[in-house]
């Protein structure tokens, strides 16, 4: 009997082991893809890590998990939350930044920079974001037992795999260029109190790895090769393209007549030039002008957004006109339109397109639909320019702008700046204003206006010179 007794806590423990291993949920194996050979002198455009969303649905069961001594306990579903009370942002941060450094990128964004991370991270020309799309998930959480020493020490313990789905974001571009997906794996026997967060991280360390080992992203980031399109529906990310109908030509050829520019003073013949002013609504409004007497307007990018129409309510004030969107060029901010049909009543006026800038010190003039579209279209506002800001910095990218004191306040963007003859020098984009959350925004004189022969050339508008 004493034999038999010096035996039983290893036969225990084998029995346990085996039972275990039977129980044991299936947790889908990964591993890391070969790294690539890193070029000599490569020169890889930065990148930064823009966050991680956690895409898993509410209710959703990631795995199951053990209780006890030996983690002998039925095994309990465990629900999504618990994944995110254990992700740590500031750590994924810097794994992702370690991650893709060991592959030759060049990462925004470390831990270790101390002073002004900010404008450290303004190098970056590609941000990446991830989704947290998939998580399987099998633990165990072991107790401590005072009736045996041959249990496990307290804590966490087990594996994890995840699926994450990356899009890559061009911040000059402003639009996503590339989107792919990469896997991981973390396996950890030796119980943790943080357990579950040191499977995560390491899980996530793999697959910004084999992220960092994708063969587009490596072109995209080190050559600058884009990736291709597909004609059938998705483009090469698996994206997919909008194919909503269309009923014109998004390439069509959109020519401009030579007219001669004005010279009669623009507050003679305002209410004449008042008509070329459109106001764009769809959710919200904003401003935009005819250019051309077949019914193409210009107007922001921003105003329109992903939109494929707009309703269009000329200075006439009828409405059920509606315009198709031609292109759109978001970095310049500028977007073409034409209307779908034009009504007899319809008269479209246009003016003379002045292709210098305005001179500083000289009178400027901007129609459009401030704040409050049913009182105050074609709202008419005076100014001088300001200043020529050439190759400024906005929104991580040099533009060019002329600013005027022209007060434009929410609804004005898009629509037209004219000089004092009342030809069309440029469009309303950006207006700066002060006001706390109690008070309404107000306006104070710094207004960006974007000078109309960049819109024109920006979409590709041919236009005569008189």
């Amino acid at each position: 009997m004493k034999i038999l007794s010096s035996y039983q806590p290893l036969a225990l423990t084998l029995f346990v082991a085996t039972l275990l291993s039977a129980c044991t949920p299936m947790v889908k194996q990964v591993d890391y893809a070969p790294s690539a050979d890193i070029p000599y002198g490569a020169r890889p455009q930065p990148v930064k890590f823009s966050g991680l969303k956690l895409l898993l649905p509410p209710g959703m069961n990631i795995g199951n998990s053990s209780t006890g001594s030996f983690c002998m306990s039925p095994g309990y579903p465990i629900n999504r939350n618990e994944i995110k009370k254990a992700i740590d942002t500031k750590f994924l941060r810097q794994s992702f930044h370690d991650a893709m450094e060991s592959n030759g990128y060049d990462v925004t964004g470390s831990l270790n920079i101390v002073f002004e991370p900010e404008d450290e991270e303004q190098r970056a020309e590609y941000s990446i974001g991830g989704k947290l799309k998939d998580v399987q998930l099998d633990m165990c959480i072991s107790s401590p037992s005072a009736l045996n020493v041959f249990a496990q020490r307290p804590g966490e313990s087990g594996e994890i795999y995840i699926a994450i789905d990356w899009s890559i974001y061009d911040r000059l571009k402003r639009h996503v260029v590339y989107s792919t997906k990469s896997e991981g794996y973390s396996k950890r026997d030796i119980p943790n109190l943080e357990g579950l967060s040191v499977l995560f991280d390491d899980a996530f360390e793999m697959a910004v790895h084999n992220l960092a080992a994708d063969e587009q992203l490596r072109a995209l980031i080190f050559n600058g090769v884009k990736p291709k399109f597909s004609p059938f529906g998705r483009d090469a990310r698996g994206e997919k393209i909008d194919q909503r109908p269309r009923l014109f030509d998004s390439q069509e050829e959109v020519a401009l007549p030579a007219l001669p520019l004005s010279r009669q003073p623009f507050a003679k013949t305002a209410e004449d030039g008042k008509q070329i002013g459109v106001m764009l609504q769809k959710g919200g409004h904003g401003s935009g002008f005819f250019i051309s007497r077949n019914g193409h307007i210009l107007t922001n990018a921003h105003v329109v957004g992903e939109a494929r129409k707009m309703r269009i309510v000329t200075a006439h004030r009828k409405t059920g006109i509606t315009a198709e969107v031609l292109r759109v060029d978001r970095t310049r901010d500028v977007a073409l339109l034409k209307l779908e049909e034009i009504p007899d009543w319809l008269d479209i006026t246009t003016l003379p397109i002045r292709l210098d800038w305005p001179k500083i010190g000289e009178d400027i003039y901007a129609i459009g639909v401030p704040k409050d579209y049913k009182s105050m279209r074609t709202t008419v506002t005076k100014g001088i320019t300001s200043a020529h800001r050439k190759e400024m910095k906005y929104e991580g990218v040099r533009l060019n702008f002329f600013q005027g004191d022209v007060e434009v306040h929410p609804g004005s963007s898009g629509g037209p700046v004219l000089d004092e003859y009342g030809n069309i020098v440029g469009l309303s984009v950006l207006g700066l204003t002060h006001g706390g959350e109690d008070s309404a925004p107000i306006g104070i004189g710094l207004n960006l206006f974007i000078p109309i022969k960049e819109a024109l050339d920006t979409l590709d508008i041919d236009y005569g010179q008189y």
